[in-house]
């Protein structure tokens, strides 16, 4: 899979909030982080139980890219990272950058740059869980 195609198919299961989905496209060793945030997860287990745990948290959730700009294993994006938590009443749109590396054929690191701390996304606490 190409970092097109990779970057395409994480915002589809991403939109569908298939964590599942989303490991898929991983490497079993691949590093999944909100830098902002001080969130990491390493490995298709953590990323698992992250992605299950943010899920939960919205009603819906997508990622919009506005601008993909690839070379060879790497894609860089800008965007925008729609979501309606259920205990929020409103709608959110945060912009976010992104910085996808693959490694034979799979997504190696996924880094998301996403300034949520004026929307209070998740202050309540990590927005990934702890794998178990």
């Amino acid at each position: 899979m190409s970092a097109d195609q990779a970057s395409r198919a994480y915002c589809l299961a991403f939109a569908a909030r298939n964590a599942d989905g989303v490991v898929e496209l991983f490497d079993r060793s691949a590093i999944y982080e909100l830098p902002f945030l001080g969130q990491r997860l390493v490995g298709h287990g953590e990323i698992r139980a992250g992605l299950a745990r943010a899920f939960s948290l919205m009603e819906t959730c997508s990622i919009e890219l506005s601008d993909l700009k690839l070379q060879s294993d790497t894609a860089i994006a800008e965007g925008r990272l729609n979501a309606k938590l259920h205990r929020d009443r409103q709608p959110i749109a945060a912009p976010l950058a992104m910085v996808m590396t693959m490694s034979g054929g799979r997504i190696s690191r996924l880094s998301t740059y996403l300034d949520a701390r004026p929307f209070r996304l998740w202050s309540d606490g990590p927005i990934f869980a702890a794998a178990g």
